[in-house]
């Protein structure tokens, strides 16, 4: 006997492919099914979490209204040849046999945010005049396994759903989506934060992120930055991936992930690697959600030399007169204006350019010139470097702005320009953001590699000082 459930909230339907562009390779996991969807991954201890609405079972099924099988919690766990283990549904029976759209684990692995229907049992949902709703739910890890999941203090039996969680490293905010009516589209993404071990209210995030559209599925990450699926902030085509950055002024302008990752096709639901350089992803590219993994490839550069500082300084010198006795000097002119008298002097250009050179022989007694005893063009050029621009003041927190470009490369074409940070984050492009989280002294690199010949590479490096 079939029995028919009605999901209302979350799980976006019609979500294969490998690719490898610019750097960043894509790969669809074996870990997907052939008929189902799989979407939400979740990354621990070598372990992927994901919700499927994959076949499970030839017995009892429940369906949702329009005859599609419920999602489920699975794991897969990543063998040491880089291969996946069999996918096996998680503690079947902890979970709820009808929708559970994803779960994800506080950093120390003890408290498991869920979000699933809100009842777990067919009488009860059928008793309910306002339906089956999403709810965000929290279990703690003890002796005795997880312990009954407890209902967040913002959800809704009857007004609004709320899901797909994501938890700061510190435990301190949790992250979710909810269709709440007095929100700013048609799902937004909201916060609560925990003090004194009671969770706070639901906060909408902000016009910055959220929009008259749909965002969906954040995930917040160490470096501070919220990813989020989102259709209302332009892009290649239906939901793609967006990251902010938070600041201690709010957060940044949302910017598109990799056009290698998102495309015309549905991208949502993330798990983005510490470094920022691999992660997973759900995509419907292929007509279903299956997940993805991709992978920035990212050059090494064993030298990476200080920055040469542009200040444009010469040394003029020039020996003529072997009977320095008399009332003559040397006098250096530049560019017909400044003047500097004596044998050897260094003067300091303003900026690159062409500039007139004189040297003359100069009778004090009258303070006229004698003769030219040398004249010419000398052409004042910028180092060739990468050179790299930032804020003279960096504080903890603040919101940093990286460049590089002013840079003057000569002939050396860049195809990519590649960011080390020094606290372990990389990242990609002419001109990047970052936020410093701790004080002290960093060193910053960036490297390019040519576009002409790959082997080819510049590098340049500089020192900062990051206070409070």
């Amino acid at each position: 006997m079939r029995i028919i459930y009605s999901l209302i909230f979350f799980l976006i339907t019609a979500l294969t492919y490998s690719s490898f562009a610019q750097d960043v390779e894509v790969k669809k996991l074996s870990v997907n099914s052939r008929s189902g969807n799989e979407m939400a991954p979740f990354f621990m201890d070598s372990t992927l979490y994901f919700s499927s609405n994959r076949s499970n079972s030839l017995f009892l099924k429940y369906y949702n209204e329009d005859k599609e099988n419920l999602y489920h919690i699975y794991q897969a766990v990543l063998r040491a040849d880089s291969s996946w283990t069999e996918p096996q549904q998680y503690m079947k029976d902890y979970f709820s046999p009808f929708n559970t759209g994803s779960i994800v684990l506080s950093k120390d692995g003890d408290q498991m945010y869920i979000g699933q229907n809100t009842y777990d049992t067919y009488k009860r949902s059928q008793k309910s005049k306002n339906g089956n709703g999403m709810g965000v739910y929290v279990s703690t890890d003890g002796n005795r396994g997880w312990s009954r999941k407890s209902s967040m203090p913002f959800n809704s039996r009857r007004d609004y759903n709320t899901g797909h969680p994501s938890i700061s490293d510190d435990g301190r905010f949790l992250f979710f989506t909810s269709d709440n009516a007095e929100g700013q589209g048609k799902t937004d993404i909201y916060y609560s934060e925990k003090i004194n071990d009671e969770w706070g209210p639901a906060i909408n995030i902000g016009d910055q992120i959220n929009t008259a559209e749909t965002e969906v599925f954040p995930f917040y990450h160490s470096s501070g930055k919220l990813f989020f699926a989102s259709d209302g902030h332009g892009g290649e085509g239906g939901l793609d991936l967006f990251y902010s950055i938070q600041t201690a002024d709010g957060w940044s302008k949302p910017v598109s992930f990799d056009k290698d990752i998102n495309t015309e096709a549905n991208e949502f639901s993330c798990y983005i690697g510490d470094d920022e350089q691999w992660g997973f992803f759900a995509s419907d590219r292929e007509g279903r959600d299956n997940i993805f993994r991709f992978d920035r490839g990212f050059p090494v550069f064993e030298a990476c030399e200080l920055q040469e500082e542009e200040t444009y300084c010469y040394k003029f010198f020039d020996e003529v007169m072997e009977d320095e006795s008399g009332p003559y000097i040397y006098r250096w002119t530049f560019g017909n204006s400044e003047s500097l008298d004596g044998d050897t002097v260094r003067y300091c250009f303003d900026r690159p350019g062409e500039y007139e050179v004189k040297l003359s022989l100069i009778d004090t007694l009258v303070n006229q010139e004698v003769f030219a005893l040398s004249e010419y063009t000398l052409d004042v050029l910028r180092p060739e470097q990468l050179y790299i621009t930032c804020p003279d003041d960096l504080v903890v927190n603040d919101l940093v702005t990286l460049s590089v470009a002013n840079s003057n490369l000569g002939d050396f074409e860049a195809k990519e320009f590649y960011w080390e940070l020094d606290d372990g984050r990389l990242q990609k492009g002419e001109t990047i953001q970052h936020i410093f989280r701790t004080k002290g002294k960093y060193i910053i690199k960036c490297g390019a590699v040519s576009s002409v010949h790959p082997q080819l590479k510049m590098c340049s490096s500089i020192e900062i000082i990051v206070t409070e």
